[in-house]
Protein backbone atom coordinates (compact mmCIF):
# COMPACT_ATOMS: atom_id res chain seq x y z
CA UNK A 1 0.00 0.00 0.00
CA UNK A 2 1.49 3.23 -0.83
CA UNK A 3 1.74 5.39 1.97
CA UNK A 4 2.18 9.02 0.35
CA UNK A 5 -0.83 8.55 -2.28
CA UNK A 6 -4.00 7.42 -2.03
CA UNK A 7 -7.42 7.26 -4.27
CA UNK A 8 -10.04 9.94 -3.38
CA UNK A 9 -13.73 10.56 -4.79
CA UNK A 10 -14.60 13.67 -2.79
CA UNK A 11 -13.75 16.35 -0.67
CA UNK A 12 -16.69 18.06 1.15
CA UNK A 13 -16.05 21.04 2.88
CA UNK A 14 -18.28 22.97 5.86
CA UNK A 15 -19.62 19.09 6.96
CA UNK A 16 -21.53 19.22 10.11
CA UNK A 17 -22.49 15.58 10.27
CA UNK A 18 -19.45 13.89 10.21
CA UNK A 19 -18.20 14.65 14.15
CA UNK A 20 -18.57 17.40 16.20
CA UNK A 21 -17.93 21.03 14.62
CA UNK A 22 -17.77 22.56 11.17
CA UNK A 23 -15.41 19.73 9.10
CA UNK A 24 -13.72 19.02 6.23
CA UNK A 25 -14.71 15.18 5.31
CA UNK A 26 -12.12 13.69 2.89
CA UNK A 27 -13.83 10.76 0.66
CA UNK A 28 -11.55 7.37 0.18
CA UNK A 29 -13.25 5.21 -2.81
CA UNK A 30 -13.04 1.47 -2.24
CA UNK A 31 -15.00 -0.37 0.14
CA UNK A 32 -15.23 -4.10 0.88
CA UNK A 33 -18.95 -3.62 1.59
CA UNK A 34 -21.79 -3.24 -1.13
CA UNK A 35 -24.46 -2.19 1.11
CA UNK A 36 -28.11 -1.98 -1.23
CA UNK A 37 -28.87 1.45 0.52
CA UNK A 38 -25.05 2.72 -0.23
CA UNK A 39 -25.93 6.83 -0.61
CA UNK A 40 -22.02 7.19 -2.39
CA UNK A 41 -22.27 3.46 -5.01
CA UNK A 42 -19.28 5.33 -6.72
CA UNK A 43 -17.14 4.76 -3.33
CA UNK A 44 -17.62 0.90 -3.22
CA UNK A 45 -15.06 0.19 -6.36
CA UNK A 46 -11.32 1.13 -5.75
CA UNK A 47 -10.74 2.44 -9.00
CA UNK A 48 -12.09 5.59 -10.99
CA UNK A 49 -15.65 4.92 -12.26
CA UNK A 50 -17.27 7.48 -14.73
CA UNK A 51 -20.73 8.64 -14.00
CA UNK A 52 -23.63 9.34 -16.58
CA UNK A 53 -26.58 11.58 -15.32
CA UNK A 54 -29.09 10.84 -18.11
CA UNK A 55 -31.62 12.77 -17.38
CA UNK A 56 -29.19 16.08 -17.78
CA UNK A 57 -27.55 14.98 -20.89
CA UNK A 58 -28.65 17.43 -23.69
CA UNK A 59 -27.73 14.98 -26.45
CA UNK A 60 -25.73 17.32 -28.23
CA UNK A 61 -22.65 14.22 -28.80
CA UNK A 62 -20.12 16.89 -27.87
CA UNK A 63 -18.63 13.80 -25.77
CA UNK A 64 -18.97 11.32 -28.54
CA UNK A 65 -15.90 12.38 -30.80
CA UNK A 66 -13.57 12.56 -27.34
CA UNK A 67 -14.26 8.63 -26.09
CA UNK A 68 -10.94 7.09 -27.25
CA UNK A 69 -12.53 3.96 -27.28
CA UNK A 70 -15.88 4.08 -28.76
CA UNK A 71 -17.85 3.30 -26.13
CA UNK A 72 -20.35 6.53 -26.83
CA UNK A 73 -22.31 6.75 -30.25
CA UNK A 74 -25.38 8.70 -31.08
CA UNK A 75 -29.01 7.29 -31.97
CA UNK A 76 -32.63 8.28 -32.05
CA UNK A 77 -32.90 9.03 -28.26
CA UNK A 78 -29.98 10.44 -27.79
CA UNK A 79 -26.31 9.28 -26.70
CA UNK A 80 -25.74 5.25 -25.86
CA UNK A 81 -23.04 4.26 -24.04
CA UNK A 82 -21.16 0.37 -24.10
CA UNK A 83 -19.91 0.13 -20.86
CA UNK A 84 -18.06 -2.81 -21.56
CA UNK A 85 -16.18 -0.38 -23.99
CA UNK A 86 -15.62 2.80 -21.33
CA UNK A 87 -12.05 2.63 -20.22
CA UNK A 88 -12.80 5.65 -17.32
CA UNK A 89 -10.52 8.06 -18.68
CA UNK A 90 -12.49 10.67 -18.26
CA UNK A 91 -11.89 12.47 -21.60
CA UNK A 92 -15.66 12.75 -22.42
CA UNK A 93 -16.46 14.54 -19.36
CA UNK A 94 -14.94 18.01 -20.12
CA UNK A 95 -16.56 18.42 -23.08
CA UNK A 96 -19.99 17.87 -22.08
CA UNK A 97 -21.78 21.22 -21.81
CA UNK A 98 -23.95 20.53 -18.63
CA UNK A 99 -21.84 18.47 -16.36
CA UNK A 100 -24.05 15.13 -17.19
CA UNK A 101 -20.68 13.37 -16.95
CA UNK A 102 -18.29 13.14 -13.86
CA UNK A 103 -15.22 11.08 -13.20
CA UNK A 104 -15.29 9.68 -9.70
CA UNK A 105 -11.73 8.95 -8.40
CA UNK A 106 -8.26 10.61 -8.51
CA UNK A 107 -4.96 10.24 -6.42
CA UNK A 108 -3.67 12.34 -3.80
CA UNK A 109 -1.07 13.10 -1.98
CA UNK A 110 -0.57 13.26 2.00
CA UNK A 111 0.64 17.00 0.60
CA UNK A 112 -1.78 17.81 -1.34
CA UNK A 113 -5.04 16.98 0.98
CA UNK A 114 -3.06 18.89 3.59
CA UNK A 115 -3.05 22.28 1.97
CA UNK A 116 -6.54 21.57 0.83
CA UNK A 117 -7.90 21.43 4.50
CA UNK A 118 -5.20 23.88 6.02
CA UNK A 119 -7.08 26.56 4.16
CA UNK A 120 -9.93 26.00 6.78
CA UNK A 121 -8.16 26.07 10.18
CA UNK A 122 -9.75 28.94 11.47
CA UNK A 123 -13.08 27.92 11.05
CA UNK A 124 -12.30 24.43 12.28
CA UNK A 125 -10.37 25.68 15.71
CA UNK A 126 -13.65 28.32 16.28
CA UNK A 127 -16.31 25.46 15.58
CA UNK A 128 -14.58 22.44 17.53
CA UNK A 129 -14.26 20.68 13.79
CA UNK A 130 -11.55 19.00 12.44
CA UNK A 131 -10.97 16.71 9.36
CA UNK A 132 -13.07 13.57 9.08
CA UNK A 133 -11.46 10.11 6.88
CA UNK A 134 -14.60 8.45 5.35
CA UNK A 135 -15.60 6.80 2.51
CA UNK A 136 -16.00 4.36 0.91
CA UNK A 137 -13.21 2.88 3.67
CA UNK A 138 -10.41 4.51 4.50
CA UNK A 139 -9.02 1.37 6.44
CA UNK A 140 -8.65 -0.20 2.74
CA UNK A 141 -5.98 2.58 2.08
CA UNK A 142 -4.85 1.95 5.95
CA UNK A 143 -0.90 3.06 4.93
CA UNK A 144 -2.02 6.33 3.25
CA UNK A 145 -5.03 6.60 6.09
CA UNK A 146 -2.28 6.75 8.91
CA UNK A 147 0.09 8.65 7.13
CA UNK A 148 -2.61 11.48 6.67
CA UNK A 149 -3.98 11.26 9.78
CA UNK A 150 -0.88 11.64 11.36
CA UNK A 151 0.32 14.76 9.42
CA UNK A 152 -3.00 16.30 10.33
CA UNK A 153 -3.32 15.23 14.05
CA UNK A 154 0.36 15.90 15.17
CA UNK A 155 1.79 18.45 12.65
CA UNK A 156 -1.24 20.47 12.53
CA UNK A 157 -3.30 19.72 15.71
CA UNK A 158 -6.29 19.49 13.91
CA UNK A 159 -9.17 16.91 15.55
CA UNK A 160 -9.31 13.79 13.39
CA UNK A 161 -12.14 11.42 12.83
CA UNK A 162 -12.18 8.19 11.26
CA UNK A 163 -15.72 7.26 9.82
CA UNK A 164 -15.65 3.41 9.11
CA UNK A 165 -17.86 0.53 8.54
CA UNK A 166 -15.61 -1.97 10.80
CA UNK A 167 -14.77 -4.35 7.90
CA UNK A 168 -10.87 -3.96 8.23
CA UNK A 169 -7.83 -6.28 9.90
CA UNK A 170 -7.28 -5.07 13.99
CA UNK A 171 -3.94 -4.54 12.58
CA UNK A 172 -4.90 -1.56 10.38
CA UNK A 173 -7.42 -0.14 12.31
CA UNK A 174 -5.14 -0.45 15.41
CA UNK A 175 -2.12 1.40 13.36
CA UNK A 176 -4.41 4.89 13.27
CA UNK A 177 -5.95 5.10 16.17
CA UNK A 178 -3.01 7.34 18.14
CA UNK A 179 -3.61 9.66 15.71
CA UNK A 180 -7.49 9.48 15.61
CA UNK A 181 -9.53 11.99 18.15
CA UNK A 182 -12.75 10.05 17.51
CA UNK A 183 -14.36 6.86 15.95
CA UNK A 184 -17.47 6.46 13.87
CA UNK A 185 -18.41 3.25 13.47
CA UNK A 186 -21.31 2.01 11.56
CA UNK A 187 -23.05 -1.31 12.52
CA UNK A 188 -25.56 -2.59 9.65
CA UNK A 189 -27.40 -5.71 11.23
CA UNK A 190 -25.96 -8.27 14.58
CA UNK A 191 -27.30 -10.88 12.58
CA UNK A 192 -24.36 -12.34 10.48
CA UNK A 193 -26.54 -14.14 7.74
CA UNK A 194 -28.79 -10.70 7.51
CA UNK A 195 -26.00 -8.39 7.57
CA UNK A 196 -24.90 -10.71 4.30
CA UNK A 197 -27.77 -9.88 2.68
CA UNK A 198 -27.87 -6.49 2.89
CA UNK A 199 -24.13 -5.75 2.63
CA UNK A 200 -22.70 -8.60 0.90
CA UNK A 201 -20.22 -9.48 3.60
CA UNK A 202 -20.33 -11.14 7.41
CA UNK A 203 -20.22 -9.62 10.51
CA UNK A 204 -17.60 -10.90 12.47
CA UNK A 205 -14.74 -8.64 11.95
CA UNK A 206 -16.85 -5.87 12.47
CA UNK A 207 -18.11 -6.69 15.89
CA UNK A 208 -14.83 -7.85 16.80
CA UNK A 209 -13.59 -4.74 16.01
CA UNK A 210 -16.15 -2.67 17.81
CA UNK A 211 -15.27 -4.79 20.96
CA UNK A 212 -12.15 -4.08 21.18
CA UNK A 213 -12.37 -0.37 20.61
CA UNK A 214 -14.77 -0.55 24.08
CA UNK A 215 -11.94 -2.45 25.59
CA UNK A 216 -9.74 -0.22 25.12
CA UNK A 217 -11.89 2.73 26.11
CA UNK A 218 -11.28 4.47 22.16
CA UNK A 219 -13.63 7.30 22.14
CA UNK A 220 -16.30 5.80 19.71
CA UNK A 221 -20.07 6.49 18.56
CA UNK A 222 -21.69 3.61 17.00
CA UNK A 223 -23.83 4.43 13.98
CA UNK A 224 -26.51 2.72 12.76
CA UNK A 225 -28.29 3.37 9.45
CA UNK A 226 -31.71 2.49 10.24
CA UNK A 227 -32.91 0.59 7.45
CA UNK A 228 -36.80 -0.12 6.96
CA UNK A 229 -37.25 -3.84 6.89
CA UNK A 230 -34.00 -4.73 7.48
CA UNK A 231 -32.41 -3.58 10.77
CA UNK A 232 -34.99 -1.70 12.14
CA UNK A 233 -37.14 -4.30 13.79
CA UNK A 234 -37.20 -4.86 17.66
CA UNK A 235 -35.29 -7.98 18.20
CA UNK A 236 -31.92 -6.22 16.31
CA UNK A 237 -32.14 -3.37 18.26
CA UNK A 238 -32.44 -5.06 21.82
CA UNK A 239 -29.54 -7.04 20.45
CA UNK A 240 -27.08 -4.22 19.37
CA UNK A 241 -27.86 -2.69 22.38
CA UNK A 242 -27.26 -5.98 24.19
CA UNK A 243 -23.62 -5.50 22.62
CA UNK A 244 -23.31 -2.15 23.21
CA UNK A 245 -23.51 -2.20 26.96
CA UNK A 246 -21.17 -6.02 27.24
CA UNK A 247 -18.81 -3.79 25.19
CA UNK A 248 -18.46 -0.62 27.02
CA UNK A 249 -19.68 1.14 23.92
CA UNK A 250 -22.52 3.88 25.06
CA UNK A 251 -22.72 6.30 22.36
CA UNK A 252 -24.79 5.74 19.36
CA UNK A 253 -26.24 7.43 16.47
CA UNK A 254 -29.31 6.44 13.94
CA UNK A 255 -29.11 7.78 10.11
CA UNK A 256 -32.18 7.22 9.21
CA UNK A 257 -32.45 6.03 5.42
CA UNK A 258 -33.10 8.02 2.48
CA UNK A 259 -32.75 7.23 -1.17
CA UNK A 260 -30.15 10.08 -2.40
CA UNK A 261 -27.97 7.47 -3.67
CA UNK A 262 -30.64 6.07 -6.52
CA UNK A 263 -30.02 8.50 -8.98
CA UNK A 264 -25.96 7.70 -8.57
CA UNK A 265 -26.52 3.75 -9.25
CA UNK A 266 -28.72 4.75 -12.26
CA UNK A 267 -25.50 7.02 -13.91
CA UNK A 268 -23.17 4.16 -12.59
CA UNK A 269 -25.38 1.54 -14.79
CA UNK A 270 -25.77 -0.43 -11.65
CA UNK A 271 -29.54 -1.19 -10.00
CA UNK A 272 -30.91 0.21 -7.18
CA UNK A 273 -32.42 -2.16 -5.65
CA UNK A 274 -33.62 -0.74 -1.91
CA UNK A 275 -36.95 1.03 -2.41
CA UNK A 276 -38.50 1.28 1.27
CA UNK A 277 -41.99 1.74 1.04
CA UNK A 278 -42.09 2.95 4.56
CA UNK A 279 -40.16 5.22 6.71
CA UNK A 280 -38.04 3.51 9.20
CA UNK A 281 -39.41 3.25 13.13
CA UNK A 282 -36.96 6.34 14.16
CA UNK A 283 -38.88 6.81 16.99
CA UNK A 284 -39.34 3.30 18.38
CA UNK A 285 -35.52 2.39 17.98
CA UNK A 286 -34.30 5.71 20.10
CA UNK A 287 -36.45 4.57 22.85
CA UNK A 288 -35.31 1.13 22.74
CA UNK A 289 -31.93 2.28 22.70
CA UNK A 290 -32.32 4.73 25.48
CA UNK A 291 -34.33 2.76 27.48
CA UNK A 292 -31.07 0.27 27.58
CA UNK A 293 -28.75 2.99 28.96
CA UNK A 294 -27.50 4.06 25.95
CA UNK A 295 -26.89 7.76 24.36
CA UNK A 296 -28.70 8.19 21.35
CA UNK A 297 -28.51 10.63 18.89
CA UNK A 298 -30.84 11.33 15.38
CA UNK A 299 -28.79 12.68 12.71
CA UNK A 300 -30.18 15.52 10.99
CA UNK A 301 -32.42 16.90 14.19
Amino acid sequence: MDSERGLIFDIQHFSLHDGPGVRSTVFFKGCPLSCAWCSNPESQQGTAELLFFRTVCAGCGSCVQSCPNGALSMGEEGVSMRRDLCAHCGACVAPCPRDARSLSGRMMSVGELVEEVRQHWRIFMQSGGGVTCGGGEALRQGAFLRTLLEKLHEELGLHTCLDTCGHAPWSVLESVLPYTDLVLFDIKHMDDKQHRKGTGLGNRMILENAARLGRLAVRTIIRLPLIPGFNDDEDNLRALAAFMRNNELPSVELLPYHAFGASKHEALGKVYTLRARRKPHSQKAEDILRASGLTVEVAGR
